[in-house]
């Protein structure tokens, strides 16, 4: 079984993607956006992907937080 510290380390991969995902998919709605001559908004993937980001700190904060063997 993994240890609270490698699953850590795995989720700073997680973190990471979605922090790329999620700077990709605000350029995507920045275009959409200047496509059809309106405001910036988000899309409902982003926003998906922004409460995705939220969850999977809270994650990794919890780990940290777990005593090492």
């Amino acid at each position: 079984m993994s240890s609270p510290g490698e699953m850590s380390r795995e989720m700073e991969t997680v973190n990471r993607t979605l922090g790329e995902v999620s700077i990709l998919l605000a350029g995507l709605d920045q275009a959409d956006s200047a496509r059809e001559l309106r405001r910036p908004a988000n899309s409902p993937l982003r926003t998906l992907v922004q409460q995705a980001e939220e969850s999977a700190a809270r994650v990794t904060r919890y780990l940290r937080a777990q005593p090492r063997p």
